[in-house]
């Protein structure tokens, strides 16, 4: 973790896309799914890096291990309750800890950027096909 305290909401933000980063990386295509998804759906993390995404989709659990053992206080859970539209995404977000009991907050995630930000083959397709009109266009010139 960086200097920053740890448990300022800036930080526990960057630690909800990190956990959806790690659910992507554990089954893409049920995280999409659920992700894409019209309903509500879930993220339960306990203390031991245990992690379930949840929706009417699917389920995907997976290891948040890594990410848990970075808080280094006392982290006890987080539980997120994702809502909203196509292009953002609103989270309620609840992370317990040890010493200073549980922080809650509300923030949203920009899809579009996140899928774009992120490494998988989907992803790849995701940036040229935003890029495609420009490369058209890019093409064209060339041959004029």
């Amino acid at each position: 973790m960086s200097d920053e305290d740890p448990t300022s909401n800036y930080q526990l933000k960057i630690k909800v896309i990190n956990f959806i980063e790690l659910a992507y990386k554990s089954d893409d295509t049920v995280t999409v799914s659920i992700v894409k998804s019209k309903g509500p759906f879930t993220l339960s993390v306990d203390q031991n890096g245990n992690a379930i995404l949840s929706g009417k989709s699917g389920v995907v659990r997976f290891s948040a291990n890594e990410e848990v053992q970075k808080f280094g206080i006392g982290f006890k859970y987080a539980n997120v309750t994702f809502f909203g539209g196509n292009k953002k995404l609103n989270y309620s977000a609840t992370f317990g800890f040890d010493s200073i009991g549980k922080i809650t907050f509300t923030s949203f995630i920009d899809v579009e950027k996140l899928i774009l930000s992120c490494s998988g083959l989907l992803c790849q397709a995701a940036r040229l096909l935003k890029n495609r009109h420009k490369q058209i266009d890019e093409s064209l010139l060339r041959y004029e």
